[in-house]
C-alpha cells in the first residue's frame, strides 16, 4: 500500500502526539532515607518523577535527562566526601568545588570563548530541597531549557545559591537563598534567557540577584535584603544585558561589605543597579535603607543607573513609580549617560537633582 504525502504526514503527527500523552511514558520512582537519589536518577527515563522522602542525603546530584521532576518532601542535601565528575564542575570557576545539583545538557568547553552546546536538556524541575553547605554552588544549570527551581532553599553554599548559564527559560520561583558566598540567584551568558525570577527571598548573599550578559526576562515580587547589592544588571562582561522587567520587588538594607576580590570590585550598599543595561524597566519597587557604609567601587544608594565597565551606556531604560527612602548618598543616582527615563518616583534625593516626583 502506498501513502500520499499528506496521509504520511498526518500519521506522523498522530504518532508523535500519542508518544507524548502515553501514560506509560512516565513513572514515579520513590527514594527513602538511606537510599541513593542519584541511583534513582540514573535509572529514570525522560519524563519520570523522582519522589524523595524526608531526610538528609549526603550526595552531589547530576540530571541530564529531559523532563525529570526531582521532588523532595523536606529533603536536605549536603556535600559528600567525594563528588562526581560532571560538566557543571568543569564549567564552574573552580572545578575543585562541589556542586549540589547539576542540571546540564552537553557542550564542548573552550578556554578562549563561549561553549559549544551540542545538546540541551529540557524541562527539568527541582522542588522541595534544602541544598546547604556545598563548597561550590547549590544548584548549577548549564545548557538547559525550561529548568524550574521552585520551593527550594539554598543555604550557606560557598559559591552561588543557584546559577544558570548558557540556558533559557530558567525559573526561580518561591525559593529562599541565604548566606551564600556569591549571588543568591544568577542568570548569565544567555542572550535569550527568557528567565522568570518571582516570589523569592535572597538574604545575606554577595548579590541578591545577578543578571550578567543575559537578556529578556522578568523579576517580580522578590525580597532582597542584607546582601552587598540587591539586584545587579551588568553588561560588558563581555555581552549585552537588557530587556528585563524588574517590578514590585523590595530591596532593603543591602549593606553587607564585599571587599574587592580578584576581578570583582568592592561592592556594598546597593539596592538596584543597571550597569550598561538596555531596554530595562524598573517599576513599582520599594527600595529602602541601602547606604554607603562600606567601600563600593561603583557607588551606593537606592537605584543606580550608569554605563558599563566597558563603556556601554544605558539605552531605553525606564525607572518609574518606585518608592525610595533612607538610601545614601542618593535615592536615585544616574551618571547622565545614555537614554534613561525617570517618571513618578517617590523619593527625596537624586543625582542629578530633579529625578524624584
Amino acid at each position: 500500500m502506498s501513502l500520499t504525502k499528506g496521509t504520511a504526514a498526518a500519521l506522523a503527527v498522530a504518532a508523535g502526539a500519542l508518544s507524548v500523552v502515553s501514560p506509560a511514558a512516565a513513572k514515579t520512582r520513590h527514594v527513602h532515607k538511606g537510599e541513593s537519589i542519584q541511583a534513582a536518577i540514573d535509572k529514570a527515563k525522560p519524563g519520570d518523577t523522582i519522589d524523595v522522602q524526608k531526610g538528609t542525603y549526603v550526595e552531589s546530584l547530576h540530571i541530564d535527562k529531559n523532563g525529570i521532576k526531582l521532588i523532595g518532601n523536606k529533603v536536605t542535601l549536603t556535600q559528600p566526601a567525594s563528588s562526581p565528575h560532571t560538566i557543571c564542575n568543569d564549567a564552574s570557576e573552580d572545578a575543585t568545588k562541589a556542586i549540589g545539583i547539576c542540571v546540564s545538557g552537553d557542550a564542548t568547553l573552550s578556554q578562549n570563548g563561549p561553549p559549544t552546546v551540542t545538546r540541551v536538556v529540557k524541562s527539568v524541575r527541582i522542588s522541595g530541597f534544602t541544598v546547604k553547605k556545598f563548597s561550590g554552588d547549590g544548584i548549577f544549570v548549564f545548557a538547559a531549557k525550561g529548568t524550574a527551581v521552585k520551593h527550594d532553599s539554598l543555604r550557606g553554599n560557598g559559591g552561588y545559591g543557584s546559577f544558570a548559564n548558557t540556558s533559557s527559560g530558567t525559573q526561580y520561583v518561591h525559593d529562599l537563598s541565604k548566606n551564600n558566598g556569591d549571588a543568591g540567584f544568577y542568570v548569565g551568558d544567555s542572550p535569550h534567557a527568557n528567565a522568570t525570577v518571582e516570589h523569592n527571598r535572597s538574604i545575606g548573599n554577595k548579590y541578591g540577584l545577578l543578571l550578567r550578559d543575559a537578556s529578556h526576562g522578568k523579576v517580580g515580587d522578590n525580597t532582597f535584603s542584607g546582601n552587598c547589592a540587591g539586584v545587579l544588571v551588568v553588561a560588558d562582561n563581555p555581552g549585552p544585558a537588557g530587556n528585563w522587567t524588574i517590578q514590585r520587588n523590595t530591596a532593603k538594607g543591602n549593606n553587607k561589605a564585599c571587599p574587592a576580590a580578584g576581578e570583582d570590585p568592592a561592592l556594598s550598599g546597593i539596592g538596584i543597579a543597571l550597569s550598561g543595561a538596555n531596554d530595562t524597566k524598573v517599576l513599582k519597587n520599594k527600595v529602602q535603607g541601602n547606604k554607603n557604609l562600606h567601600e563600593s567601587a561603583v557607588g551606593s544608594g537606592g537605584i543606580l543607573v550608569q554605563k558599563g565597565t566597558g563603556g556601554t551606556v544605558p539605552k531605553n531604560d525606564l525607572v518609574k513609580q518606585n518608592k525610595l527612602s533612607k538610601n545614601s548618598p542618593f535615592d536615585i543616582d544616574w551618571d547622565s549617560t545614555g537614554t534613561v527615563t525617570f517618571k513618578k518616583n517617590t523619593c527625596t534625593t537624586s543625582s542629578p537633582s530633579g529625578l524624584c516626583a
